[in-house]
């Protein structure tokens, strides 16, 4: 999945979803979409993507660029083709990776009837910060999410390891905090345009708290914090469509004080 982070090129001609015009690059920080291939939300936090100004049409620069197929570690054995819409099921089809709907472009493997939503299917499988590792698994039935406190026996999650604790992360509870909070600032309930990137903060919060108290005092978990709150803006900056890197702010000490008095 390289082409996520090769400069994508200033206009692309001639697009299959929108061939009748030019589709150019545009950058605002303050502007939210929903992109017309996946239909799922973008922009916020000094996203980039592709737009046609008279038709009022956008795209995700990896929806705008995916690959005719391609390969996930999560699903050894499985070829996933790019298609514009998904194959039709009597219940609709939803991307075994968030759960949530495929409405969109999809990469589906017909082999073993598999969806993906491309930017779920563009995240990384392991994110790695100041040595800490985040990895992305599937299909755990004995672990329940440091945040929503459920199992969770399909889809993907995050999981770390601190102080030989483990922190997991369902990818679906990040998905539905950064969706509120595209859905609050797309009807101007909110400003701020940074804020949607930081959309996971409060919930990494509850899921860092959940861990023992032997744990939250020990020595490095302010900076476990922190790291986590990178890895969260992170993973909801892919999940909008924008694969830049996520510059790491000092706004998350503050929020992570707290923690270390319970």
């Amino acid at each position: 999945m390289t082409l996520l982070f090769d400069e994508p090129p200033a206009a692309i001609t001639g697009h299959r979803a929108h061939p009748e015009h030019k589709l150019e690059m545009v950058a605002n920080a303050c502007t939210f979409f929903r992109c017309d291939g996946c239909q799922e939300p973008g922009g916020g936090g000094g996203g980039r993507w592709y737009r046609c100004e008279p038709c009022n049409f956008d795209l995700h620069i990896f929806c705008a660029r995916a690959p005719a197929t391609l390969q996930h570690t999560l699903f050894t054995g499985s070829t996933f083709k790019f298609l514009d819409k998904p194959p039709q099921a009597e219940d609709g089809r939803k991307c075994d990776a968030c759960g949530e709907r495929v409405l969109g472009f999809v990469f589906h493997c017909e082999k073993k009837d598999l969806d993906l939503h491309p930017c779920c299917a563009s995240l990384k499988e392991r994110i790695v910060h100041e040595g800490v590792v985040f990895e992305l698994r599937k299909e755990t039935s004995h672990r329940w999410c440091s945040f929503c406190q459920n199992r969770c026996r399909k889809f993907w999650f995050f999981r770390c390891r601190f102080n030989g604790e483990d922190l997991y992360i369902h990818l679906t509870c990040l998905k539905k905090e950064a969706r509120d909070r595209w859905e609050a600032m797309t009807f101007n309930r909110l400003s701020g345009a940074d804020q949607i990137v930081h959309a996971g903060a409060p919930m990494i919060k509850s899921a860092l708290q959940s861990m023992s108290k032997k744990t939250r005092r020990s020595s490095g978990f302010k900076h476990f914090g922190e790291i986590a709150h990178f890895v969260g803006r992170t993973v909801i900056s892919f999940l909008l469509g924008n694969p830049m890197p996520v510059l790491f702010e000092a706004v998350a000490g503050p929020i992570i004080d707290g923690l270390l008095q319970g």
